[in-house]
């Protein structure tokens, strides 16, 4: 663990002296300025998240290329929710969105628990119970929607 924190430190540490600001620093790890800032690069999705009081880019996300602003979203399954049920595919129903929670378990100020037992479920009452009315997480939500769910 002490080998992981100092390799983690130190490639954070160089991410932000050999390229401060520029856009090849976007990488796993690498310091960002402000927390739900979105940024993909190379077919991934990165967010900046506050974890253990610095601002990091998460871990990248693969995203599918939009077709076209005109395009209505696609709708998903419940059993595409369901089949997306584990720390390494995390997919969560929440007020009739989907979304992509996977780079949000290890980032969540909860723990990484709260986050894990939504995967594969509906976990509007779960989320509701703990940020209803707070505008932070349902602003923080949003950057990990993938689409609403198929009536």
């Amino acid at each position: 663990m002490k080998k992981t924190f100092t390799a983690f430190t130190l490639a954070l540490v160089l991410s932000v002296v050999v390229a401060p600001g520029s856009s090849a620093s976007v990488t796993a790890g690498a310091a960002c300025k402000k927390a739900g800032l979105i940024n993909i690069t190379g077919g991934l999705k990165y967010t900046c998240v506050k974890k253990s009081g610095k601002l990091t880019w998460s871990k990248g996300v693969a995203v599918k290329p939009s077709a076209g602003a005109s395009v209505a979203p696609a709708s998903y399954t419940m059993a595409q929710v369901s089949a997306n049920k584990s720390a390494a595919k995390c997919w969560s129903v929440i007020s009739g969105n989907v979304y992509d929670l996977t780079a949000w378990i290890n980032s969540h100020p909860g723990g990484e628990g709260s986050i894990i037992s939504l995967c594969g479920s509906d976990g509007t009452q779960d989320f509701l119970a703990m940020h209803r009315g707070k505008s932070k997480p349902e602003s923080r939500l949003k950057s990990f929607l993938l689409g609403p769910l198929a009536k």
